[in-house]
């Protein structure tokens, strides 16, 4: 993928970052969780989606991630404190990737040295300060995926559910054209650009959506089509007197889906997790989205990493 992405979700990285895990906001993209059921008439049942038994426990969830060196044999955990080598050692899965799950085995505090350049990146992963996993099996992406660190006794890797990837180098044509009316209608907003980003299972899809801009106020969209109707998280913000940075560092006003990946789907008692992974010119935020009802909320799970070129 071309990379050219507090109560308060996720630390968004701004013009003027000067070190690893320092991130500001262009705008405060809070998202507003809003739901448009659609509607069924009544001589014909809604259809229901079915369910995995296997469920994600949220309280369960962390907030430790890693990313890979250049081999994709070693995981670093970076953003955590020394002295928790005990916790550490108790992860044993690393999922990224659409929900790639690899075994892995903590090994070491990491303490880093004076060669830091605090660029979270394969080219400076021995340099760095960070928890040390070795994979027992398979690869990592080198780089460019994180992935979300848990131990298999909390993290029901049965509720995991299967993310196939849309082609993302065109934006989505007539396939989608009922979409983008339903899209339009439940906002009251006209569509500037939609994608698909992915089929989650075999019921569910992802878009990714920006409106057409009104006076200064932009807004962008993840978007999820099931057979309940469409469920949005929203991300809007004022666009500034230079137009250059809107929600992200240099992003020119424009999200597009080379700057989202997927880190895995589950699937909870109340809805789906969504683990995303937001690409901008200064690094890299990951999010959780969760379904619960009627409505996307974020998860109070925060990390990023800075890797904005020397």
């Amino acid at each position: 993928m071309n990379r050219h992405l507090g109560s308060f979700f996720v630390l968004l990285m701004l013009v003027g970052c000067t070190g690893p895990n320092t991130n500001t906001a262009a705008v405060d993209p809070t998202p507003i969780p809003t739901q448009t059921p659609t509607q069924t008439p009544a001589s014909t049942p809604s259809p229901t989606v079915e369910l995995s038994s296997a469920y994600l426990e949220t309280g369960h969830l962390g907030a430790t991630f890693g990313f890979a060196d250049g081999e994709g044999k070693h995981l670093l955990v970076t953003g955590q404190d020394e002295g928790k080598q005990q916790e550490m050692a108790l992860l044993n899965k690393a999922i990224g990737n659409n929900g790639q799950v690899l075994d892995v085995k903590f090994e070491k505090w990491q303490a880093g040295n004076e060669q830091n350049n605090g660029r979270e990146v394969a080219l400076n992963f021995t340099n760095l300060p960070g928890y040390l996993f070795t994979l027992q099996e398979g690869s990592a992406v080198p780089d460019d995926e994180t992935y979300y660190m848990v131990d298999a006794a909390d993290f029901n890797l049965q509720s995991l559910l299967p993310v196939k990837p849309a082609g993302v180098n065109q934006e989505s044509a007539t396939a989608e054209d009922s979409v983008r009316g339903s899209i339009a209608e439940a906002k009251g907003r006209e569509v500037l650009h939609l994608w698909k980003l992915a089929d989650v299972s075999v019921e569910q899809e992802l878009y990714l959506v920006q409106f057409v801009k009104q006076d200064a106020n932009m807004l962008f969209s993840f978007v999820l089509k099931d057979s309940n109707g469409l469920v949005f998280a929203d991300y809007p913000a004022v666009f500034q007197d230079d137009g250059n940075s809107v929600w992200r560092v240099d992003d020119g006003g424009e999200v597009t889906p080379e700057m989202f990946s997927i880190l895995f789907a589950a699937q909870t008692a109340n809805g789906l997790v969504l683990g995303l992974e937001w690409w901008g010119a200064e690094g890299v935020n990951s999010l959780f989205l969760h379904k619960d009802g009627n409505s996307f909320k974020e998860m109070d799970i925060q990390y990023s990493r800075y890797t904005s070129p020397i």
